[in-house]
């Protein structure tokens, strides 16, 4: 289940490591200077597809353990760990939600260089897949924009992206699918919707999904669809 602002599913970390019969291991790297918690198969795959899960303000990769545990496609998954602590744990970036704002999209920016060096040292060249709540929205916005011939497919929820950052007239961007509750409080739909609309022109491929009176909280059915949509993606039909 997906809950809360601190990331799409909550769980306990330690009893994961010890529990029995999981389909993948947990284990802590660096990258680039970057820290993971991976979620690797127990029988080794380096072809395998990395699936890159982004925390929002205040989350942890700790956090998220339990739910990526479930996903039922084979993947290598990598839960990077934010750069700056906050409110018992992390963020990628100083807060804002003006997207408008120069210093937001410079701040989102040297985040996202810092993070995709990291990424980019795991994926070794192989297919990613970078799916992002809040904060980690944003940063998965902007990856798409940035790295189309790396990036299979993005999956921002619940954030939109700095105006300054979204895709140039003629330029490729990775696939996009967001998702957006009707009622956010923390960013508009009116925004993700705009972001969205700027992913898609020039006949770049991005959808938004909108869950009617959803807040900033994922919900069920939004975890249902993401799953499914990341699912299509992992087998090549996204």
């Amino acid at each position: 289940m997906m809950a809360g602002r601190r990331g799409f599913v909550l769980g306990a970390f330690a009893g994961l490591i010890s529990a029995c019969g999981k389909p993948r291991t947990v284990r802590s790297a660096a990258h680039a200077g970057v820290d993971f918690v991976e979620l690797v198969p127990r029988t080794p795959d380096a072809s395998l597809p990395l699936v890159i899960a982004v925390h929002g303000r205040g989350g942890a990769p700790e956090h998220w353990v339990d739910g990526w545990m479930k996903f039922p496609g084979r993947a290598h998954f990598a839960l990077p760990r934010g750069f700056d602590r906050h409110e018992g744990g992390f963020a990628w970036f100083p807060w804002s939600t003006d997207l408008k704002s120069d210093k937001l999209a410079a701040d989102v920016a040297a985040a996202e260089a810092r993070l995709w060096k990291g990424i980019a040292e795991l994926a070794a060249g192989r297919k990613v897949l970078v799916a992002g709540y809040d904060q980690g929205a944003l940063l998965s916005f902007v990856m798409a924009a940035r790295h189309a011939d790396a990036i299979a497919h993005a999956f921002p929820v619940c954030g939109a992206c700095p105006e300054a950052l979204l895709p140039q007239s003629g330029a490729r961007s990775a696939p996009v699918t967001a998702y957006q509750g009707t009622a956010d409080d923390v960013f508009p739909l009116a925004s993700t919707r705009a972001s969205v609309e700027a992913f898609a022109r020039d006949g770049r491929r991005a959808t938004l999904r909108e869950y009617p009176g959803v807040k900033h909280s994922p919900t069920d059915a939004l975890h249902e669809d993401l799953w499914a949509d990341m699912q299509s993606a992992l087998s090549g039909k996204g």
